[in-house]
């Protein structure tokens, strides 16, 4: 299983020594996550881009409503031709840089054109070539006469951000890969039966696509610390929805989060580890079954964890890392990635 780094947002010069660092590992990507006050996530990638061999690169998750597809292409395009045919994009439905443009009301609100503007995006960034004029007129987006004749052979891969059976069966139609986001085991066997459905009915055998997960990576030298920063981003942990937490909280304990999410909410953009008003307990449930959280003594533990992913049908896995990510790059590095191969 491919084991891939995603990154905060920082500068080129820091993405390159943390990319390069984790190419030393071989790591088989590096990933940013795309936040809306973020630099500029394709930017970042260009020193890397020129200083590494091996390592492939990009963005997670760019949305067609905050970046045209025809944007996005000249972009990802540009970055494939600086890293030599080692690009890599998700392309999502939209977060937080939607909701700050005013084009969505929260979070858990999906744009009223989302599964059809993922899956037009995604088909015109596989069409961009040089042997014709793309002309495309979807439902949402059109593009005419594009043909940028330096983008070169080898393509980047286009993953779609999804979790959820509709979109999932939109990165079945017409992407290369789909990133999964915080899934945990106890959903992987519902979640793989709905790909392969989704794959069986776009005519594709599953050796034609890739699945990988993302997961959040809180491992410090002390209980206090890891806990401290996996309670800080808890709340994007699949925004804590009834499917994410309901195979390990009861009916109580998960109407008590669904009615504590502005709690939960305000911790997280506010950087803070507390939640007034829910219990230590409910909150330690969430952390330990939706993160790896702990010290180096129980890497063990999540290397056993990401097997059971790999049996369950994962070809990759993204872990999401926040503070000192060279620490956790090395640890990984050299404890997980050897038992992975």
């Amino acid at each position: 299983m491919r084991l891939d780094i995603i990154l905060e947002p920082d500068t080129p010069e820091r993405f390159r020594d943390l990319g390069k660092l984790a190419e030393s590992y071989g790591f088989g990507g590096v990933w940013t996550a795309n936040i809306v006050t973020a630099r500029d996530p394709f930017m970042n990638f260009l020193p890397l881009a020129a200083d590494s061999a091996n390592i492939r690169m990009g963005p997670v998750a760019i949305s067609p409503f905050e970046l045209h597809p025809v944007k996005i292409a000249n972009q990802l395009f540009a970055l494939n031709e600086a890293c030599g045919g080692r690009g890599q994009i998700v392309i999502g439905g939209g977060g937080g840089a939607l909701i700050a443009m005013g084009l969505k009301p929260g979070r858990r609100n999906m744009h009223p054109q989302m599964l059809a503007g993922v899956r037009e995006c995604v088909t015109m960034l596989k069409a961009v070539g040089t042997d014709a004029l793309l002309d495309y007129r979807g439902e949402v987006f059109g593009l005419s006469g594009y043909r940028p004749d330096w983008v070169g052979d080898n393509a980047p891969d286009i993953y779609v951000g999804a979790s959820k059976p509709k979109m999932l069966g939109v990165a079945a139609e017409v992407a290369d890969a789909v990133m999964l986001s915080d899934v945990t085991l106890d959903r992987m066997a519902e979640t793989m039966a709905v790909i392969d459905s989704a794959l069986a009915k776009a005519g594709r055998s599953r050796d034609s696509f890739r699945v990988s997960n993302l997961f959040s990576w809180h491992v410090k030298d002390t209980h206090e610390q890891a806990r401290d920063e996996a309670r800080r981003k808890l709340f994007v942990r699949g925004m804590l929805e009834h499917w994410y937490v309901s195979t390990f909280l009861d009916a109580q304990e998960c109407a008590l989060v669904e009615s504590k999410l502005p709690v939960f909410a305000a911790a997280y953009a506010q950087n803070s580890p507390d939640f007034p008003g829910v219990p230590d307990q409910l909150v330690d449930k969430l952390v330990d079954n939706l993160t790896f959280t702990g010290t180096p003594a129980d890497v063990e533990g999540f290397v056993a964890e990401l097997k059971a992913f790999r049996e369950a049908g994962l070809d990759e896995f993204a872990i999401r890392l926040y503070d000192n990510p060279e620490e956790s790059i090395r640890l990984l590095g050299e404890r997980v990635l050897p038992a992975l191969v």
